[in-house]
């Protein structure tokens, strides 16, 4: 099937990489509600970020899966298969998407990774779909905005795919290992609540000996618990945030880099050289 008349569908050209182990697009373009198209899934390993759009995804005769952004999808393809994907508003859909061939993963990350690309790639297609947390979004929103020149695009995205496969599969593996729960059910929803307070009131957030009182704990045992629940120390998980909510701000237009940093809890000096010093590029390049 092809776009109805009145399409506005032109998505950014694909790159071909590492000797055509890995294609890679990136981008955004204009959908329109019904709009259908149809081809062949490619055999391999397909990692996929819709930041914004609807989409419903049907392979071969199965029931439709709804991409609603912003999502993260893999699709672990061992055979032939056909793909539909149908627009479901009108808009527009950003994404980043990248494809890496099986044999390629093998012989270039670890038999670990391999070993796991192997059991997702059977003879049969699956689909993993999620909603993208915070560090997903941000990397894909690199990846879509692509703040460098024309003659460097193929190396930065290069990068920024790799890392962002990479914390794509970590949540798929880490989900479908049925890791037990590292914090009794009490002690975790104190955590929790921890978190949301620190998010609640990220540009003035309250001090560790406060924030441990709120949730009924002491601040040695909250800060070891936090870090069990969600890999990092107190302090490295709050700045984390503040960096992706105002990469997301900048990027998108909604603020300049003065204002981003202001609602986020810095002053613009200090929050430069985060910035920086996390996404290896000056705040000022997203605009």
């Amino acid at each position: 099937m092809s776009p109805r008349p009145g399409s506005t569908r032109e998505p950014p050209a694909s790159l071909e990489l590492f000797s055509r182990n890995l294609s890679l697009s990136a981008g955004r373009f204009s959908i329109q509600e019904g709009e259908r198209v149809a081809g062949p899934m490619r055999r391999g390993l397909k990692v996929a970020i819709m930041l914004e759009g609807r989409q419903a995804l049907e392979l071969d005769d199965r029931p439709a899966v709804l991409l609603d952004g912003p999502t993260m999808l893999v699709a672990a393809n061992g055979g032939q298969h056909m793909q539909r994907r149908t627009g479901l508003a009108d808009g527009t859909l950003r994404y980043a998407l990248m494809q890496f061939d099986v044999d390629f993963v093998a012989r270039e990350f670890g038999s670990d990774v391999a070993e796991a690309a192997r059991l997702a790639c059977s003879a049969d297609t699956r689909l993993w779909v999620r909603p993208a947390d915070a560090p997903i979004r941000s990397l894909a929103l690199q990846m879509a905005e692509c703040p460098v020149s024309e003659s460097l695009r193929p190396l930065y995205l290069a990068g920024k795919a790799l890392e962002l496969g990479a914390l794509v599969l970590e949540r798929m593996l880490g989900e479908r290992q049925a890791r037990p729960a590292r914090l009794g059910p009490r002690l975790r929803e104190q955590v929790h609540l921890a978190r949301d307070r620190l998010l609640e009131t990220i540009d003035t957030p309250p001090s560790l000996a406060e924030l441990a009182r709120l949730s009924g704990l002491n601040p040695t045992k909250l800060t070891s618990a936090f870090r069990a629940e969600f890999g990092a120390s107190v302090f490295a998980y709050l700045q984390e945030q503040r960096l992706q909510q105002a990469y997301a701000m900048i990027a998108s237009g909604e603020a300049s880099v003065a204002v981003a940093a202001f609602r986020v809890g810095y002053t613009p000096a200090h929050f430069s050289g985060l910035f920086r010093k996390r996404f290896g590029v000056a705040p000022s390049a997203l605009r």
